[in-house]
């Protein structure tokens, strides 16, 4: 038996759960809550936030899966291949290693299982390292080429940027290139145009390669340095082969076109108020949307087309808040229009659903958050590093944080069909 109507809990600012629950679960997760309030009035650690946390998983989650890691990985994503036995989905994803010097760094191949449905028994998701191919230094991002996912490119903190084929036993880069000078974390392989990598880097710059001519003088494509600070990020928009965008320290997101010229961009956003804008994201379904991660923990929503050349503030359709420290990492759902994942150095993975931007609140609703809040991911005791979606599971994400440990969890189905309206039998109501 289903309560009516969404029961909502709330965990003071720690995080609020959401969900349409069984009447035994309510009651519990009640239980839970009145076991936070009669706590003292004050700030819990973060050892005591995990626990609340973890003790309240069943309620958010289809499935948590947690591995510790001997270094803090700062980047994360799935691969795409991938294998069903059972009820599991046999995965694969790519890591990184940040030692701070005191032993090699690596790029390494993890292997998971993770389950296909809710029902039957859970697989043992924890992560299984395969493979490690040496760096230089610690590996900032990695990602592989989509038209040949066995490619994988790595970006690290003195800006080098390292080739590697998975099938390769040697455990070496098949090829080296140093494009930047400083450190970099701006990684992105063009979906349409085969080799395009484009990267970022702390010396101002964005550069697009060409993989294929790495080995000779001719690799590099498009250079720009008219930001004005380090370039945090750099990323291909979805639906235009030769368009990126960029976005600095200097408070500005640029839009370029390889064809054109790289010393002025298409168009230029610029905000101030921004401290910096560490990440962005182009929405994979409107052609014309891109989220910016700011410094100053709000997460700005733009329409290219109402940008202009120079650099005033145009564009800005909307402003999310709901983190408490700098972003680090943001991507748009591949499976469902509108809704966004960002990460910040507060510990928080936010889910955002854009379509209820707007939306009434009654004011004890209001008060745990702006309605597009979707869900906020609490079991990072770190900041978050890195974030990406499953390609093939809806609503499961990968996520890493400075605290060493990797995350891979589904948003529970009590959330995602909350707002589906229940068949309630006329006996079943007093």
């Amino acid at each position: 038996m289903w309560c009516v109507g969404v029961i909502r809990v709330d965990f003071s600012k720690h995080f609020t759960l959401v969900a349409r629950m069984s009447i035994q679960e309510a009651a519990e997760a009640v239980a839970a809550a009145t076991e936070f309030e009669n706590q003292p009035n004050e700030e819990l650690s973060i050892n005591e936030e995990y626990q609340l946390w973890r003790k309240n998983c069943r309620y958010m989650y289809e499935f948590v899966s947690e591995t510790a890691l001997t270094w803090p990985s700062l980047t994360i994503q799935w691969l795409p291949e991938h294998t069903i036995e059972g009820d599991a989905y046999e995965s694969s994803l790519l890591l990184g290693t940040h030692t701070s010097g005191e032993d090699t760094n690596y790029l390494k191949i993890a292997n998971t299982q993770i389950p296909v449905s809710s029902s039957g028994d859970k697989p043992m998701s924890r992560l299984k390292i395969t493979k490690k191919f040496a760096n230089n230094h610690e590996i900032n991002r990695a990602r592989y080429m989509p038209q040949d996912p066995n490619i994988v490119a790595t970006i690290n903190g003195g800006g080098e940027i390292d080739f590697y084929d998975r099938t390769d036993d040697s455990k070496a880069a098949k090829q080296h290139y140093t494009p930047h000078d400083e450190n970099g974390y701006g990684l992105s392989w063009n979906p349409y145009l085969k080799g395009y990598l484009l990267t970022s880097s702390d010396d101002k710059s964005a550069i697009v390669s060409d993989y294929s001519k790495i080995a000779t003088n001719e690799a590099q494509v498009f250079k720009t340095t008219s930001h004005d600070d380090i370039v945090n990020d750099a990323k291909w928009h979805g639906h235009e082969a030769h368009v990126f965008g960029s976005v600095s320290d200097d408070n500005r997101f640029r839009l370029f076109d390889i064809r054109a010229s790289a010393t002025t961009p298409v168009s230029v956003y610029h905000d101030d108020t921004a401290k910096g804008i560490n990440t962005l994201s182009f929405s994979p379904f409107s052609h014309h949307l891109v989220a910016l991660g700011n410094a100053n923990s709000n997460i700005g929503l733009i329409d290219t087309r109402k940008l202009s050349s120079s650099t005033k503030k145009e564009g800005l359709l909307h402003t999310m808040m709901g983190h408490s420290d700098a972003l680090t990492s943001m991507e748009f759902s591949p499976h469902k229009d509108g809704i966004l994942a960002t990460g910040s150095q507060d510990r928080r993975l936010i889910l955002w659903d854009l379509f209820k931007i707007g939306e009434e609140q009654a004011q004890e609703d209001a008060e745990d958050g702006c309605p597009e809040l979707f869900m906020m991911h609490a079991g990072h005791t770190g900041g978050v590093m890195d974030l990406s979606w499953c390609p093939y599971k809806d609503w499961t994400l990968g996520s890493v944080a400075d605290d060493n440990i990797v995350h891979l969890w589904q948003v529970g189905s009590s959330l995602v069909n909350a707002d589906t309206p229940e068949h309630i039998k006329p006996s079943d109501l007093e």
